[in-house]
C-alpha cells in the first residue's frame, strides 16, 4: 500500500507544472549566467587590448619623436652622425627611400612658371594597430602645409596617415624658404630666395622589429642656383609644392625699382642617411 501510495504521488509531481518551472528555470539562470559572463569576458578582451594598442602607439610616437630629434640635431651639419636608442612598440618601424614625392614650381603666375625640384623625399613610419581612439589626420610635430616660409614653423611632418589597410605614424619634411634682398645691380634690387629641403633618400630600405639602434648621418648638402632677372617691377614671387598630393603655396616679398628685379633663387638640399646601427 505504502509503495503504490508513493508511485502514485511520484507521478503526480513529475506530471505537475510545479516539477517542471524549477529545473526550467535554473536552465534559464544558468544560460543566462553564461551569456553574461560571455560579453563580459569579450567586452573586457577588447578593452583590455585597445588599451595595449594605445599603449605600443604611444612608444611608438615617442621613437618616432627621438628620431625627428636626432635628424634635426644632425642636420646641415656634413659628415655629422648620431645614434638613437628604439624601443620595442610591438610594431613594425620601416623606411622607403622612394615614398613621397616633392615637386616645387617656381612662378609669378603670369609670365614664367618653372620646375625647380621633383624628386621623393623618403619617409619612416610605424604601422598602427586598431584603437579606441582616431588618429586619423593628428599631426602630432609641424601641420598639413607642404610648404612653409615662417621661422615659427619647423620642417617636421609627424603625423598619423591612412595606409595599406592600417594607420601609419610617418615622420617626413617638407620644405622651407626664405627671401632677402643682398644687394643692387645696375639699379635693380638682388633679391635671394633659398629653399630648404631635407631628404631622407640616401637611407636604406628597412623593415624592423623590438629594439634597435638607428644611426643618423648627414651625408651631403648641396646647392643648385637659378638666376632670374625682371625689367619691370615685382612685389612678390611664389613657390608651390605638391608633396605627396598636398599642395601649397607660398608667397615671397622680393624687392623691386622702376627698373626691375634680379632674383636668386637657391635649392639647398641636406641629404640623410638612416640606417640599422650595431651597438
Amino acid at each position: 500500500m505504502h509503495k503504490k501510495h508513493f508511485e502514485k504521488q511520484l507521478r503526480e509531481f513529475l506530471q505537475s507544472k510545479k516539477a517542471l518551472a524549477i529545473p526550467v528555470t535554473y536552465l534559464i539562470l544558468f544560460a543566462s549566467l553564461i551569456a553574461i559572463i560571455s560579453v563580459t569576458y569579450s567586452f573586457a578582451v577588447v578593452k583590455i587590448s585597445a588599451r595595449g594598442a594605445l599603449l605600443k602607439a604611444s612608444i611608438a610616437r615617442q621613437n618616432m619623436q627621438v628620431l625627428d630629434d636626432g635628424v634635426r640635431s644632425v642636420i646641415w651639419s656634413f659628415g655629422a652622425s648620431k645614434v638613437v636608442y628604439m624601443d620595442d612598440c610591438g610594431g613594425v618601424f620601416q623606411v622607403q627611400p622612394a615614398a613621397k614625392s616633392l615637386v616645387i614650381n617656381f612662378t609669378d603666375e603670369q609670365s614664367f612658371y618653372e620646375v625647380v625640384f621633383n624628386s621623393s623625399v623618403c619617409k619612416a613610419f610605424y604601422k598602427l594597430e586598431p584603437s579606441e581612439l582616431s588618429y586619423d589626420g593628428l599631426f602630432i610635430r609641424g601641420d598639413h602645409r607642404a610648404i612653409i616660409n615662417q621661422s615659427s614653423s619647423i620642417m617636421t611632418q609627424l603625423h598619423v596617415t591612412t595606409g595599406d589597410n592600417a594607420k601609419e605614424l610617418t615622420l617626413c619634411y617638407r620644405p622651407s624658404a626664405t627671401s632677402a634682398v643682398i644687394s643692387a645691380n645696375n639699379g635693380k634690387p638682388q633679391n635671394l630666395i633659398r629653399t630648404y629641403i631635407v631628404t631622407l633618400n640616401s637611407s636604406q630600405t628597412l623593415m624592423l622589429r623590438q629594439k634597435f639602434y638607428l644611426k643618423i648621418t648627414s651625408i651631403k648638402v648641396t646647392t643648385v642656383t637659378y638666376q632670374y632677372e625682371f625689367n619691370q617691377t615685382v612685389s612678390s614671387l611664389a613657390l608651390k609644392a605638391v608633396f605627396d598630393g598636398t599642395s601649397s603655396t607660398v608667397w615671397l616679398p622680393i624687392s623691386s625699382s622702376a627698373e626691375g628685379a634680379i632674383v636668386n633663387l637657391e635649392i639647398v638640399v641636406c641629404s640623410i642617411k638612416i640606417q640599422k646601427a650595431e651597438v
